[in-house]
C-alpha cells in the first residue's frame, strides 16, 4: 500500500523565533534564537500577509502532539490564547531530538531572565480586530503589546514550511472543541472535509461511506491507478465511493463489513472503527507484533470475538479510550471521535518512520 506523506502535517513544533520587549524600564529581554522547536521548520510567509484565521489553523496544528499542561490553545471566535510552560521548553533540549545547540545555549544562559520575565508559563493572546488583529504577551502581570515584527518571529514556526494552508477550515462550531486541532490536521491533511465552508459538525455521526472515504483519502491510494474491477457488494450501485469501497475490500482493510451488502449510509459501530484502523495500521507496515494486544475493558464480552485484539492493542497504544472502564462497541462514532483516532494512528506511523 502506498503511503501518504504527512511530514508537513504531522511536524509537532513550538515557539522557535524571538521577540524582545520593555518591561518596567529594564533593558529589553532579548529572546531571539532561544526557544526551540520538537522539529525544527521554517517559515515561508511573513506574518503581515497572514490573516486571523490562518493564524489560528496555525496554532491549531502547533498544537497537536503536546499534552495540555505543556501547550494549551484556547480559542474563541475573536481570540486564541497559547500558554507554553516553560519547563517544556527546557525539556525540548534534553529529549534527543535537539538539532539547535545554539538555542540550547542561549535558553540556558537566559533561563532565570524568562522566568522572571513570564514565570512558569509563557503566554501569547491574539485577538481579532475588524480586518486585522493584535498581539500581546503576558509579564509583570499585564499583557504587553507585541510588534508585528516581533511576533512573526514568534509564530514562524507555526507556519509549517512543507504544507501550505488550505482555504477554509475556519469552522465555527468547533471553536473550543475537544477535537479542534485534530479535525483541523486532517482537514489540511485532505483526508476530511466540513459539512459547510464554515461548518464541521463534529458530533455528526460517520457512516460506512465516510469511514471508506477517510481510509481511503489517508493511504494515499488513487482511483485511477488503484482500481482493478467493483467490489463483491451488491448495493454499491449508484455510490459515489464504489470504486474507493472497491480498492479498500481489494487491500483487505474493511473485512469486517462483511455480507453481500456494504450498507454505506449505515453508522459505524466504535468496534468496527478499531477493527478498520488496525487494517488500516498493518497495511503501512506498522509492526502490531510489538504490541500488547491486553484488552482490559469490562465489556469485552459484547464485543464481536474478531474485533477484541484489535480494540486491545489501540487501547495499547494509547489511540482509542472508554468511559467508566467500558468501551462501548456497538456505540456510533463521530466526527469527532474519528478525526482524533485517526490523527493518533498517523501520528505513531510518522514516529515509527
Amino acid at each position: 500500500m502506498k503511503k501518504t506523506v504527512l511530514a508537513g502535517a504531522l511536524s509537532i513544533a513550538c515557539f522557535t523565533g524571538g521577540f524582545s520587549l520593555q518591561a518596567h524600564a529594564q533593558e529589553p529581554v532579548n529572546v531571539a534564537n532561544i526557544i526551540h522547536p520538537k522539529h525544527i521548520v521554517a517559515a515561508t510567509n511573513q506574518i503581515q500577509s497572514m490573516s486571523f484565521q490562518d493564524i489560528y489553523k496555525t496554532l491549531l496544528l502547533s498544537k497537536i502532539g503536546f499534552e495540555n499542561d505543556e501547550l494549551s490553545l484556547v480559542t474563541t471566535k475573536n481570540s486564541i490564547t497559547v500558554k507554553i510552560a516553560l519547563n517544556t521548553l527546557k525539556q525540548s533540549y534534553t529529549d534527543g531530538t535537539n538539532l539547535y545547540p545554539e538555542g540550547e545555549k542561549a535558553f540556558k544562559e537566559n533561563y532565570e531572565a524568562f522566568k522572571k520575565l513570564f514565570g512558569d508559563t509563557i503566554q501569547l493572546r491574539i485577538t481579532q480586530a475588524d480586518n486585522s488583529f493584535k498581539a500581546e504577551v503576558f509579564t509583570a502581570g499585564k499583557w504587553v503589546p507585541v510588534s508585528a515584527e516581533d511576533l512573526n518571529g514568534m509564530m514562524m514556526v507555526f507556519n509549517h514550511a512543507d504544507i501550505d494552508l488550505k482555504p477554509g477550515g475556519y469552522f465555527t462550531d468547533t471553536f473550543g472543541h475537544w477535537a479542534e486541532s485534530y479535525i483541523q490536521l486532517l482537514y489540511q491533511a485532505d483526508i476530511i472535509n466540513g459539512t459547510s465552508t464554515t461548518t464541521f459538525n463534529p458530533n455528526g455521526q460517520i457512516t460506512r461511506g465516510d469511514l471508506a472515504a477517510i481510509i481511503f483519502r489517508a493511504s494515499g491510494l488513487d482511483v485511477n491507478e488503484d482500481y482493478e474491477g467493483p467490489a463483491t457488494y451488491k448495493d454499491l450501485n449508484g455510490f459515489w465511493g464504489a470504486k474507493e469501497v472497491a480498492i479498500l475490500e481489494e487491500y483487505g482493510l474493511i473485512d469486517i463489513f462483511g455480507g453481500e451488502n456494504f450498507e454505506p449510509k449505515k453508522p459505524v459501530t466504535r468496534e468496527e472503527m478499531a477493527y478498520v484502523t488496525v487494517s488500516f495500521l498493518m497495511a503501512l507496515d506498522f509492526n502490531v507484533d510489538k504490541v500488547s494486544k491486553n484488552n482490559t475493558f469490562t465489556d469485552k464480552d459484547k464485543m464481536r470475538k474478531e474485533t477484541v485484539e484489535s480494540i486491545g492493542l489501540l487501547q495499547q497504544l494509547g489511540i482509542i479510550g472508554g468511559s467508566n472502564g467500558k468501551f462501548y462497541p456497538k456505540g456510533n462514532l463521530t466526527r469527532a471521535e474519528i478525526s482524533k483516532i485517526l490523527s493518533l494512528t498517523l501520528m505513531l506511523v510518522s514516529e515509527e518512520e
